[in-house]
């Protein structure tokens, strides 16, 4: 008898391209201007929106190359509780997300690992009172919005619970957007049952990759004991296979997108190294199984000389020092 993971896969359609933006994954992207889209939006490609861990859709040059375009519908996001995220984010929301087209539910993000002292770092009284003031109420102006985003421990699943306590009835998020980080698929499959069985709402991975954070080597400042880029094939493989296989996840998103992957496993990178010192944005093996697309991009392509790059400000988005022990 085959596994139970086995016939998973083999029970999959195959994949389309371009899908109904609906469901299915996605790209968290972090880069801006930094490096070209056009990985990702090959012909076959099977993403079906973007983010940016912020309420700013990616607005290319007037007169840069088509490579630089993303297709896909934006979902901003409201990264953190304090006002210097509230603030940019309503300036976003007054102006209609720069005319961005969202996706066709109008969903928006809550905030980014709020448990997580190196992230949003909102106590959970902190962000009930600002879900009660910013973004429940886009829920009556025709949004759709998502949690907070908290971490894959212990730690994540309390601020949770203590989340909704303080809420007192008055946060009712339409989906629950959780990230993932460790080696298992089992472990990961489990971990969103809880979520969806404890909460009874949709999932969204917002974040996910194979990556540990139990072994942490103090003579290196790193996490031992990773994957092998065919682990991690495996992983993605397996993980894709169930979320695509059950109708409560809706939509997920690999920790990837970049060059320098901020001390998560190399090996989960969706680029081909070959590309990074021209920052050509063309995927590897990886990115082509997880975005469905030929992933080619021609080596040479930049923005023309009337556009500028814009450097990606990594400050925002990793925050390895102390992670471990937060999925302990």
């Amino acid at each position: 008898m085959l596994p139970l993971i086995a016939l998973l896969i083999l029970a999959l359609p195959p994949t389309q391209g371009l899908n109904d933006n609906l469901t299915g994954p996605g790209l968290a992207w972090p880069n801006q201007l930094w490096v070209p889209t056009g990985g990702f939006t090959a012909p076959g490609t099977t993403l079906s929106s973007y983010y940016t861990w912020g309420p700013d859709p990616i607005i290319p040059p007037a007169n840069s190359s088509g490579i630089w375009d993303i297709p896909f519908p934006f979902i901003p996001m409201l990264w953190g509780c304090t006002q210097s995220y509230i603030e940019p984010f309503q300036r976003a929301l007054w102006s209609n997300f720069s005319n961005a087209t969202l996706t066709p539910r109008r969903e928006i993000l809550g905030f980014n690992e709020p448990d997580h002292p190196q992230q949003a770092a909102c106590t959970p009284q902190e962000a009930a009172r600002v879900w009660r003031e910013v973004l429940e109420p886009l829920r009556y102006q025709g949004y759709r919005v998502g949690s907070p985003a908290v971490t894959s421990g212990e730690a994540g699943r309390k601020w949770m619970r203590d989340w909704y306590e303080a809420c007192m009835g008055g946060c009712k998020p339409d989906f629950l957007a959780l990230h993932w980080y460790d080696l298992v698929p089992q472990n990961f499959i489990e971990h969103i049952q809880y979520y969806h069985n404890t909460y009874n709402l949709p999932i969204w991975v917002t974040e996910y990759a194979s990556q540990n954070f139990s072994v942490f080597n103090p003579s290196t400042g790193q996490y031992d004991n990773q994957a092998t880029y065919v682990e991690v094939q495996r992983f993605m493989d397996i993980t894709t296979a169930y979320m695509q296989s059950v109708d409560w996840v809706e939509r997920w998103f690999w920790f990837g997108a970049m060059y320098e992957m901020q001390g998560v496993n190399e090996l989960d990178c969706l680029f081909d190294p070959s590309g990074k010192p021209n920052r050509t944005g063309a995927l590897n093996e990886l990115g082509v199984q997880y975005a469905g697309s030929n992933g080619s991009v021609s080596v040479g392509q930049q923005l023309s000389s009337g556009g500028r790059r814009r450097i990606a400000d990594w400050s925002r988005f990793r925050w390895i020092d102390s992670l471990g022990s937060l999925l302990s």
